[in-house]
């Protein structure tokens, strides 16, 4: 049977629990669907140049238990303009570079020549999903690329504008971290997000406490059971929101984190640990978060 949000109050807890790479294949789009009709998902990062956007923007507006974002895709993906409109980051197929760390150099020894054109490419797949009559209450990225600091201050200039809410800085608090995934994923990302916590509040942006994997396939149902309780803890000083982002999948290794939102146990984790399990949109723009970053 479906699982029913409540209607959030002033009191309570929120665990968000999103899927990203919403609309990158047709066997993610239907775990999508499945583990919020089924399980704790109540949010999803659609990719605006995935292969399969049109299904889960179908999924989206048949689905109003399920809030959506954008998935910004600068890397490991198909762009939305034509490679012409914006050369320095596309080949011309229209395929970002595939890897992160060599897109992030890319983009930074030559931010000069391309920031106009990540502008573009952002504010054109905010447009797809406009157009698909989807209004995207948050913001994060493939692969967390827009944490790079040329990427981060456009993403949240053009999601203020769009009236996006929500604006996801990893990675959570140390303590919750470390012994779930590892020291060094950690690090990259604290390095960046003090400032970037400033500069989405500059926007009027709120940036929840972030956790999880980026490495699909890595989130059972024992490591969310295991990371809903560390949450627990931190989040009663930290604030009355929490995200966490898997990457659900009915086919090869995000199999298991699509059992992991289906499960019973992580459900009841969920409510023993004080919370509500909501998306973003249920929520909305009424709570500020602690700087905890």
């Amino acid at each position: 049977m479906p699982n029913k949000v409540g209607l959030p109050s002033a009191a309570a807890r929120y665990l968000v629990v999103n899927a990203d790479d919403f609309g990158a294949s047709h066997s993610v789009n239907q775990a999508v669907l499945r583990a919020c009709r089924d399980g704790v998902l109540r949010s999803a990062s659609i990719m605006a140049g995935g292969e399969a956007f049109e299904e889960a923007a179908m999924i989206a507006r048949g689905l109003p238990e399920l809030s959506v974002g954008i998935h910004v895709t600068l890397v490991d993906g198909a762009s939305v303009l034509a490679p012409s409109k914006i050369p320095g980051l596309v080949d011309g197929s229209g395929l970002f570079l595939e890897s992160p760390a060599k897109a992030g150099m890319k983009y930074w020894l030559q931010r000069g020549q391309i920031s106009g054109q990540i502008e573009a490419e952002i504010e054109a797949q905010f447009d797809r999903l406009e157009a698909a009559g989807i209004r995207p209450m948050h913001a994060d990225s493939h692969h967390h690329l827009h944490v790079h600091p040329v990427i981060f201050g456009v993403l949240c200039r053009v999601a203020a504008r769009r009236g996006v809410k929500w604006i996801r800085v990893p990675p959570g608090p140390f303590g919750a971290v470390t012994r779930l995934s590892g020291v060094p994923e950690w690090a990259v990302f604290k390095a960046f997000n003090f400032f970037h916590a400033r500069t989405a509040r500059a926007q009027g942006l709120i940036s929840p406490l972030t956790y999880g994997i980026s490495r699909p396939g890595r989130v059972s149902a024992d490591y969310l059971i295991r990371l809903i309780s560390k949450i627990g803890i931190i989040s009663k000083k930290g604030g009355p929101v929490a995200e966490i982002f898997a990457h659900p999948d009915l086919a090869g290794s995000g199999e298991v984190e699509f059992l992991a939102l289906t499960s019973p146990a992580v459900r009841e984790a969920i409510h023993l640990h004080g919370f509500t399990a909501a998306g973003f949109k249920d929520i909305g723009g009424r709570y500020k978060i602690a700087d905890t970053h």
